[in-house]
């Protein structure tokens, strides 16, 4: 009788579903959907500064795009540089163009991408699915899911990649499985936009997952919807402007440095050796998509059965992008991110079964929420600046809503698991990043930096936030290689700020009279300690990601660091004798 029941009131909201779809089509109903992610996600984003080391590259590239008027080539201290395409800096640009170079400026295109990008899912959803239960949950699921959230506030290129492989994969599914020609130009066209924001990978890899799903499906005739003229004239045109233009005006130097170093090199040759491991993006993965872990890999395995076509697609998808990046090289946080939408749309298969109370995906969404709710807990702890009492009361709430009260919630369980969420994602906008965030920033650091008139360097590594927050261009001091992982020399072309080896350093500014200030940040702590002329330099400012020293002459060097600094010099020309040590560190070959 249970059963029965359950089964009658999935068909009517099934039905009921499939009556109300044609009008969540509408565009007024999608952009309140937009709307809601937008605010949703770009609240408190203007409390977080630009980080280092990879924010700022982007940020600095974009801000030197609008002061140089040139919008063609990207360029960061005054160098033409080819790591990513057009499209970061380009909608960075738009932003500055309009609210100058501030820190929600900077956050802004990736909040609007993320807010389109739930939109869009919606609306595919609803044209796939046909049930409006599970495309609106396809997308609340995914603007609350943790990577998510975050790479929605990262200056980097992920979000616009994510923005533009929905419509390339979902828009190639409905044009093989329909012979909808229309949705083959759209993916595309989508393709190429990918390509514009990220590299070849737009194209390639949803292009190799879309041919690999139809044979999977035993179907040449799907296989071979995939290819219109007409979808790969549209490609062309959207991507033929800016990469032949640079062709054309950048030749090889273009071509080597983008398609070689920052592509084939990237692919082929690690550029953390240290993190290329087999099994990197499996753990990433479940993090990735909390609190919905457990439900993604309930309905995976739930489906594995009936084998769909779409749920075909979704695991091909999932699983061909994760196979895909562990097979490179180089490994990054960031790389399977758009395989979070496959996985997210099977959580939302169980959105249904949820609000009917079905045992399995209640318990399974219920335990990936609670997980979530402790890793929150433990963050706060961490993060010990902020005033938690907020995130103290949601998290009591839920405890009384979802355990004590379980049962007699059983249609609002789903609801609550969302707001919850989305809450928690709220206090750590507003009480835990703003004061984690400024420890990976120069936001702090530049302004000190800059103030102390004389000449600026940074040493070992380089902030480009300091550039982007001063307009000063400051240099790197390289000291020589110590214990360092092992990669591919072809990487060091990664570096074109100003740089100096040590001994070039010391020559330049031995007798030199203008004050000279190092900033050595904490990561870098431990090669400071071991160089051989720290005890030229005095601290003269610390701060919680690194410190000022000053170069101090040898008469005004205090007596014990006079005394470390010859017994160093003594050991080391022992050494040199002994034929194990050079007499003098040599430049650093940068």
């Amino acid at each position: 009788m249970s059963s029965t029941r359950h089964r009658n009131s999935r068909n009517r909201n099934q039905s009921s579903s499939e009556n109300i779809s044609k009008e969540s089509k509408t565009p007024a109903t999608l952009f309140f959907f937009f709307l809601t992610a937008f605010i949703f996600l770009l609240w408190g984003s203007w409390l977080l500064p630009v980080t280092d080391p990879v924010e700022s590259n982007y940020a600095l590239t974009a801000k030197e795009m609008v002061l140089s008027g040139d919008w063609m080539s990207p360029q960061i201290y005054g160098t033409y540089w080819y790591d990513k395409p057009i499209m970061v800096y380009w909608l960075l640009s738009i932003s500055y163009t309009l609210l100058g170079f501030t820190d929600l400026a900077s956050r802004l295109p990736a909040v609007f991408c993320g807010a389109l990008s739930v939109m869009i899912l919606i609306w595919y959803m609803i044209r796939i699915k046909k049930d409006n239960i599970i495309a609106v949950w396809s997308g609340v699921m995914l603007a609350i899911s943790l990577e998510f959230w975050v790479i929605s506030h990262a200056i980097i290129t992920d979000s616009m990649l994510l923005l533009f492989t929905i419509p390339t994969m979902l828009s190639g599914y409905i044009g093989a499985m329909e012979g909808n020609k229309k949705h083959l130009v759209i993916a595309y066209a989508a393709a190429g936009l990918a390509c514009l924001s990220k590299g070849p990978v737009g194209l390639v890899l949803p292009g190799a997952l879309l041919l690999f799903w139809c044979l999977s499906m035993k179907s040449g005739k799907m296989a071979a919807r995939l290819f219109p003229w007409q979808g790969i004239l549209a490609f062309f045109l959207v991507v033929l402007p800016w990469y032949g233009g640079m062709v054309l005006i950048h030749g090889s130097d273009f071509i080597t440095q983008f398609l070689g170093l920052h592509n084939i090199v990237r692919a082929t040759s690690s550029e953390h050796p240290a993190d290329n491991h087999w099994y990197y993006y499996l753990v990433l993965l479940p993090a990735a998509l909390l609190p919905w872990t457990f439900t993604s890999f309930y309905e995976m395995v739930k489906g594995w059965k009936e084998k769909i076509p779409f749920y075909k697609f979704l695991m091909v998808w999932c699983w061909g992008t994760i196979l895909f990046y562990t097979l490179m090289a180089t490994k990054y946080v960031t790389y399977t991110y758009i395989a979070v939408v496959p996985a997210i749309i099977l959580a939302a298969f169980s959105a249904p079964k949820i609000r009917e109370g079905e045992k399995w995906p209640s318990i399974t969404a219920a335990t990936g929420f609670f997980l979530f709710l402790a890793i929150a807990l433990a963050g706060s702890f961490y993060i010990k600046e902020g005033s938690w009492w907020v995130l103290y009361v949601v998290i009591i709430y839920a405890v009384y809503a979802l355990l004590i009260r379980w049962k007699k919630n059983i249609g609002r369980r789903l609801t609550t698991m969302a707001a919850v969420t989305a809450s928690v994602f709220l206090c750590l906008m507003m009480e835990g990043l703003p004061h984690y965030i400024p420890r990976r920033s120069a936001v702090d650091t530049a302004s000190e930096i800059f103030e102390r008139k004389g000449d600026h360097y940074f040493f070992r590594s380089y902030p480009a936030g300091y550039t982007f927050y001063t307009g000063e261009i400051a240099t790197r001091l390289v000291p020589p290689p110590v214990n360092e992982e092992k990669r591919n020399p072809l990487w060091n072309e990664k570096y074109v700020m100003p740089s100096i080896s040590d001994q070039e350093f010391m020559e330049k500014h031995q007798k030199q009279t203008t004050p000279v200030f190092l900033f050595v940040s904490k990561s870098d702590e431990k090669y400071f300690g071991l160089w051989f002329y720290k005890h030229s330099f005095m601290p003269v400012q610390q701060f919680i990601n690194g410190t000022i020293y000053i170069m101090t002459p040898e008469e005004d060097v205090p007596g014990s660091f006079k005394e470390a600094k010859e017994k160093i010099q003594d050991e080391m020309e022992k050494d040199s004798e002994n034929g194990t040590l050079p007499p003098k560190p040599g430049p650093s070959g940068n």
